[in-house]
């Protein structure tokens, strides 16, 4: 395995940034606030949640080009972490496929959506760690330094299309992939007190394909890394559960008894840290369908398993916290209909609140062909989820999307004032929400990609709404 320090490569790229209005949330269908599901209480939304903020960017909003955002993170300061990939080298003329050269690249945004030039140069710090890589996600650290996770390998070519063959290097062999963890500091420099010289690598692995990041109370970090393995028949999965100490050394866990009921197979999609440090995991299992599991906070082994009985086939979304310190699993059912959100919620001791909906689930339909962007808790236990639909034309191109709002009660009802009976749709247009992220005052930050476009001429656009700030 290559020396990490040593395939480290930071620089420095300008960018541009236009700022201008947007069309995304100006013509709402069914807009409405309030709380619903029989909750007494006054609702946390007591205006339009999507009404544009004005004061942020100009009219409202920032454009940007050259990204295409994969993970964001907020500052306590309010400025916004936008992380995700960019291709610098073609493929040969000639292939069968590969992994291209490409960097990572850290944006971020004033408090007001304005470029923040004390970060990195003009705002944006580019690095690559092996020469083709992505990052999956971005968390702060409480002395503000970021990590970022990247799935990192050589650029390499398959040489036939098979399942079965390797992709190569340039010097013909087997490329090196690894999960990696990147530090930068405040100012977007390379943090070399993490890791070796900032960056902590873990052990190769050829089938990683996803990795998510969570930072505990004391700062150490828990990185969960999602396996599949095809072959002409299916695919396998499998996934681990790393800890990584505060400053970027990768701890030697035991590995789990073989003999212990654990979820292995599965995609590991979501990592929840609760306060009370109890670790949280959750995918989809090829024979049981959705699997939540807790984790021993030491050994990171799992000590419960639980397998949530949606009604129909769900892909789960992600896991978040509530006040009580439990947590909610939402999910994703698309037929040849109507898509379908699933939630459920967990108690602190990891047991399913069965009084939540009915008999345990909350279900709320949504348009057919929507896809899951961000969810999250609000102070009163209610769930926002914005999501995003496409409607393609007659020959299946030339897609317009439109941004889905859900919200169910902290009982799992849909609140019914809320758009219309839970959900609120806004006109279809070019624009694809991908994120959004509360700031300190309750006001929502929206992402939005332009149309399909690749990495090298994307157009994406952040936007503010008033969310549940007060009036």
């Amino acid at each position: 395995m290559r020396n990490p320090a040593t395939q480290f490569c930071l620089s420095h790229q300008k960018f541009w940034a236009v700022a201008g209005s947007a069309t995304l949330l100006t013509a709402l269908v069914g807009c409405g606030g309030g709380s619903g599901g029989g909750d007494p209480t006054p609702s946390l939304i007591q205006v339009d949640p999507v009404k544009v903020d004005a004061s942020y960017g100009t009219d409202g909003s920032a454009k940007f080009n050259g990204l295409v955002p994969v993970a964001v993170a907020m500052q306590p300061d309010g400025k916004l972490l936008i992380t995700g990939s960019r291709r610098t080298a073609p493929l040969p003329a000639v292939n069968s496929g590969g992994q291209p050269a490409r960097e990572v690249v850290v944006r971020r945004l004033t408090a007001n959506g304005a470029t923040d030039t004390s970060f990195g140069n003009n705002g944006e710090v580019s690095f690559t760690v092996k020469g083709s890589d992505a990052p999956a996600d971005i968390k702060l650290q409480k002395n503000g330094r970021i990590v970022v996770a990247v799935l990192a390998g050589e650029p390499c070519v398959f040489k036939a299309y098979s399942p079965n063959v390797p992709c190569v290097n340039a010097a013909g062999t087997v490329a090196l992939r690894s999960s990696n963890l990147v530090a930068l500091t405040a100012t977007g420099q390379l943090d070399r007190t993490f890791g070796q010289n900032g960056v902590a690598e873990k052990a190769t692995d050829q089938s990683s394909s996803q990795l998510s990041l969570a930072v505990a109370s004391d700062d150490s970090l828990l990185l969960l890394e999602s396996n599949v393995t095809t072959t002409l028949l299916a695919q396998y999965f499998a996934n681990r559960l790393d800890r990584v100490t505060a400053d970027g050394i990768v701890e030697n866990l035991a590995t789990q008894p073989s003999s212990q009921k654990s979820c292995d197979d599965r995609n590991g999609t979501a990592l929840l840290i609760q306060n009370s440090g109890r670790i949280v995991t959750g995918g989809n299992s090829r024979s049981t369908g959705l699997c939540i599991t807790e984790h021993d906070p030491k050994t990171a082994w799992q000590t419960k398993v639980a397998w949530p009985k949606f009604n129909g086939s769900y892909r789960l979304s992600s896991l978040k916290s509530t006040s009580d310190d439990g947590f909610v699993a939402v999910g994703i059912n698309c037929g040849s209909g109507d898509c379908q959100l699933g939630m459920a919620r967990y108690q602190a001791n990891a047991e399913q609140q069965t009084s939540y909906g009915k008999e345990g689930f909350a279900y709320l339909s949504i348009p057919q062909g929507t896809t899951i962007a961000s969810t999250l808790v609000l102070s009163d236990d209610s769930v926002i989820v914005l999501a995003n639909r496409a409607e393609y034309d007659a020959t299946g191109t030339s897609p317009k999307f439109g941004a889905v709002w859900a919200r169910i009660s902290p009982q799992g009802e849909p609140v019914k004032d809320f758009g219309t009976q839970g959900v609120l749709t806004t006109p279809l247009s070019t624009l694809r929400p991908t994120h959004f992220v509360p700031d300190s005052q309750g006001r929502w930050l929206i992402l939005s990609l332009e149309g399909q476009a690749n990495d090298s001429n994307a157009t994406f656009l952040v936007q503010r709404v008033v969310g549940h700030s007060k009036p």
